[in-house]
């Protein structure tokens, strides 16, 4: 936990102070970042995807990660001076949504994503909001991870689980 995790703020969002505040820094995703973000989604996410639906497409899944690549809800966390991964959070009418948290897997297990769902909940408390998210099925370590902050099963699909914390 030594690594200075670096934010630029943008916007006001007080979970992004928080985050200043913890030591993570995030920037804007820009259209520039969607190779990167794509990169990201895949060395995090491939082998839960395969699990849940079959064989990576990866031109499918650049198309559908495309469509949902939007610059008002979308920031690249950063890390050591290098971007570290993508996180995209959604103020919506009754909750926090948590759409996206993909880190590059050199970045796991360093408190990254341990501090910004922490600044996360803070912020849905103060609103007072829940901060829901969902999470694959074939990804059992994500959904220890959730658990172990605060965040139960309110829901599920055949594919997903559906979490809230409040």
């Amino acid at each position: 936990m030594g690594a200075r995790v670096a934010v630029a703020l943008i916007g006001s969002s007080s979970w992004e102070t928080s985050l200043a505040r913890a030591g993570v820094e995030l920037r804007a995703a820009t259209r520039a970042d969607l190779d990167f973000a794509a990169a990201a989604l895949e060395a995090s996410m491939r082998a839960f995807v395969e699990a849940a639906y079959g064989a990576w497409n990866a031109a499918e899944q650049r198309v559908l990660f495309a469509r949902s690549f939007d610059l008002t809800s979308h920031r690249i966390v950063r890390c050591d001076d290098a971007d570290a991964g993508v996180l995209a959070v959604e103020s919506r009418v009754h909750c926090l949504y948590l759409a996206r948290l993909f880190l590059l897997p050199r970045f796991q297990r360093r408190g990254i994503g341990t501090r910004i769902v922490r600044a996360l909940l803070e912020s849905a408390r103060a609103r007072p909001c829940p901060l829901e998210l969902s999470v694959l099925r074939t990804n059992p370590a994500a959904f220890r991870f959730y658990e172990l902050l605060g965040f139960r099963v309110v829901g599920e699909t055949p594919t997903h689980w559906l979490l809230e914390a409040e």
